[in-house]
């Protein structure tokens, strides 16, 4: 069967939308803090990096928390300044770009971490 652009587009909203859904408050709040620090000292990093640091969430989780960062606009989180191969034994090298964070990707980050944890307070 073959599906017209539009179908297309809604089966592939459908299909981000279950996989987003994976992308718990716990995980979002673990690859904050994963980033927070590999991105510190203005040293570039990849996704290379925040999965050496938490293969625990799996390259799927990781990969999305990612392409969210990577693709956001306001604010703009992460600026590509390269690419390096990839560790993924699956991707056989393929090039994954690499990023600085900006100030306001740091702040972002920063003020979503302080929301969750006023949350939190709120909750108990």
């Amino acid at each position: 069967m073959t599906m017209t652009p539009e179908q297309a587009r809604i089966k592939a909203n459908e299909l981000l939308a279950a996989l987003y859904a994976h992308v718990t408050d716990w995980n979002e709040a673990v690859l904050d803090q994963a980033v927070l620090a590999i991105a510190g000292g203005n040293r570039p990093f990849s996704a290379n990096d925040l999965w050496a640091i938490v293969p625990e969430l799996g390259r799927g989780t990781a990969g999305l928390y990612f392409s969210c960062l990577a693709k956001r606009r306001q604010p703009k989180v992460l600026v590509k300044v390269g690419d390096e191969p990839s560790v993924n034994p699956k991707a056989h090298g393929k090039p994954v770009n690499l990023y600085l964070i900006t100030a306001e990707g740091r702040k972002f980050i920063e003020e979503r971490r302080s929301a969750r944890t006023q949350r939190k307070a709120a909750a108990a």
